[in-house]
């Protein structure tokens, strides 16, 4: 009995060790997404499988999906989802625009997925690297320089923004204030005060580029989540911004770092509900109001798409900004039942500016220098918005 219990498990750690685990899935540049697995994916192989519809194909590979599905729209209006369609198989359906084609790409333990527009001379069609193969040196420079090359192209994009006379109205939301701290930096700094300063100066770089900006509060004073999306209703404002600091609890074993920016989702990671469940206890009253399923379900498509764009369109304008200077990392976009994006009836994102939490990063975004850098990043991102889809 013993002897078969250990060939047992014996069998069951050989399948653990053979199968293929995703254990993140990153976004970056304009039309990139980089899926990250916990070894190299030399033997992976994976088939394509064409539907009706023929702009849209699902590529199946046996993996186990080890965090939550994630579905991506990437500024060429590309769209692109992995779930895990059966125990063994993880499914990607992939939806280029009707201008744009796309390539995978392996090396080491990444699969690389890049949106590109189509050629005069180009079929739509999609290029595979050999599963037994190494890439070729010309696709290995391309994945290997794409992050570089795609905040170039960025910058470029940036410059090209109008400057003045948008009329755009944003509204910027300092998170927390008054009698609501929120979470404290390495420092013993309020995040009320560290985001308030920081969105002062996003205030007025939006002013200087023609916005016309609003703010829920612009003193120590505290707002709950309702009057703060309410403001922005009553302003008719085509953007809400929130603006806040991350945290992890001191007992916690991990000490991440990063800007994330998340747009409201039904969509629950453990991720988004932890970070979530540190912005939404400012104000229980409001989350009691908000928190059912069921309203979160009425979110509408238009809504949730063009705040994952804003989210997007932002976090890219931020990494642009501040990584020439600094090694800021980039948390990613991410979905979650954020309460104060709840009532808003416009395009609304919260930003998480940096983690206070972290012996380095907790200094660093209470600095005006960095905190400069992080609005300049904020209003390129809204002019990359305005410019995309207006």
């Amino acid at each position: 009995m013993l002897k078969r219990i250990v060939a047992l498990l014996f069998l069951m750690v050989l399948c653990l060790w053979g199968e293929h685990r995703i254990i993140r899935m990153v976004p970056f540049g304009d039309n990139n997404l980089k899926i990250v697995f916990d070894k190299p994916i030399t033997d992976l192989q994976w088939q394509t499988k064409h539907l009706k519809d023929a702009n849209k194909k699902f590529i199946d590979f046996e993996a186990n999906l080890t965090i939550p599905k994630r579905n991506f729209i990437f500024k060429d209006n590309s769209t692109l989802q992995v779930a895990q369609n059966t125990p063994k198989i993880v499914r990607v359906v992939i939806s280029p625009h009707a201008h744009s084609t796309y390539e995978i790409v392996k090396e080491k333990e990444n699969l690389y997925i890049q949106f590109k527009p189509k050629t005069q001379t180009q079929k739509p069609s999609v290029t595979l690297a050999e599963p037994s193969s190494t890439p070729p040196e010309s696709v290995k420079k391309t994945f290997e320089n794409l992050e570089t090359e795609s905040k170039k192209s960025t910058l470029q994009t940036n410059k090209t923004a109008t400057r003045t006379g948008t009329g755009k109205k944003i509204v910027i939301d300092p998170g927390h204030g008054g009698k609501d701290c929120g979470t404290k930096s390495v420092e013993d700094k309020c995040e009320k005060i560290i985001v308030l300063d920081a969105a002062k100066l996003v205030v007025q770089e939006l002013k200087n580029r023609g916005y016309n900006v609003y703010m829920t509060r612009n003193t120590d004073v505290y707002i709950d989540l309702r009057k703060r999306t309410e403001f922005a209703n009553a302003k008719n404002a085509d953007l809400f911004i929130s603006i806040h600091a991350n945290s992890m609890p001191k007992d916690s074993p991990k000490t991440p770092s990063g800007v994330e920016t998340y747009f409201l989702s039904p969509a629950r990671s453990e991720r988004a509900e932890q970070v979530a469940k540190a912005e939404n206890q400012g104000d229980m009253e409001t989350m009691s109001h908000f928190a059912t399923k069921s309203f979160l379900n009425t979110i509408s498509s238009f809504h949730l798409v063009a705040s994952h764009k804003l989210a997007i369109d932002i976090q890219s304008g931020i990494l642009n900004a501040v990584r020439p200077q600094y090694d800021t990392h980039d948390g990613a976009v991410r979905e979650g039942p954020f309460w104060v994006l709840a009532g808003a009836l416009m395009p609304s994102v919260l930003i998480e500016i940096g983690y206070a939490s972290h012996k380095d990063e907790g200094k660093l975004i209470s600095k005006k220098e960095y905190q400069k850098l992080l609005a300049k990043g904020i209003a390129d991102g809204i002019d990359g918005y305005f410019i995309r889809n207006y």
